[in-house]
């Protein structure tokens, strides 16, 4: 088991420096540069070659909230209405009126949802057995925007339209999709995907794509979003081949 006491101050080092770099590039006026390690999670994922991995989960309270802690399940559950009908506000206005009591005021649906796009997201980072950490580093945003059709532009919301978990019609605007046992599932395999997937190239500047398996051989291609200079990756989209071809 790493000992994350080894790895606190680099974690720390680099949220802090990364933060307040994107907080310039994007022009913000502010950013959330201190996480507190009461919310960080290490986790360690084994690959389909049965090589563990560890990784540290730092995670905004609004990410761990919704996606660590599972809340996003207890909206789907609250407001089935608003999902499955191929409008992602809808899906904004259930978030909202699930968190309506922790807002500080009345949010409109625009509002909201640059709330969600703003500092609500995890960073991740992988933890080599020396209790060093990699060079490269994951951010899951919750979502990026919502674009003119009226779909999730990145972030874990995105990455939702492609799982659903077992006992639910589905998790997002879509119909079902590929199933997985449990909500851990969901980010085990981003994450694993980005970490130690095979890297490929994409015809877009900045753009790369990561080719993983599933358990079942489904192949995963994640599709990040690097600046330059910018020591962090984002999650654009992601895609679930249906074939079954094993390597």
């Amino acid at each position: 088991m790493v000992d994350l006491g080894k790895t606190y101050v680099a974690i720390k080092k680099q949220v802090e420096e990364i933060s307040i770099r994107l907080m310039q590039h994007e022009n913000k006026n502010f950013c959330l540069a201190h996480i507190s390690p009461v919310y960080w999670r290490i986790v360690s994922y084994k690959d389909t070659q049965e090589n563990e991995h560890f990784f540290v989960i730092v995670p905004s309270i609004a990410f761990n909230r919704f996606i660590l802690e599972r809340e996003y399940l207890h909206v789907v559950e609250q407001f089935p209405e608003c999902f499955e009908k191929k409008d992602d506000w809808l899906i904004v206005k259930a978030l909202k009126e699930y968190d309506k009591l922790k807002l500080v005021r009345e949010y409109t649906d625009e509002e909201f949802l640059e709330y969600i796009m703003g500092e609500t997201m995890a960073y991740v980072f992988k933890v080599e057995q020396n209790g060093s950490i990699s060079n490269r580093i994951l951010r899951l945003d919750l979502c990026r925007g919502i674009n003119k059709s009226n779909t999730f532009q990145g972030g874990i919301f995105h990455v939702l339209k492609h799982f659903t978990v077992n006992g639910y019609p589905t998790l997002s605007s879509n119909t079902t999709e590929y199933y997985v046992e449990t909500w851990s599932e969901i980010y085990k395999y981003v994450i694993l995907n980005f970490f130690v997937g095979t890297i490929e190239n994409d015809n877009r500047d900045n753009y790369y794509v990561a080719k993983s398996y599933l358990k079942d051989g489904h192949i995963l291609r994640g599709v990040y979003y690097k600046e330059d200079n910018i020591p962090v990756s984002f999650i654009s989209s992601i895609r679930i081949d249906n074939s079954l071809k094993k390597r």
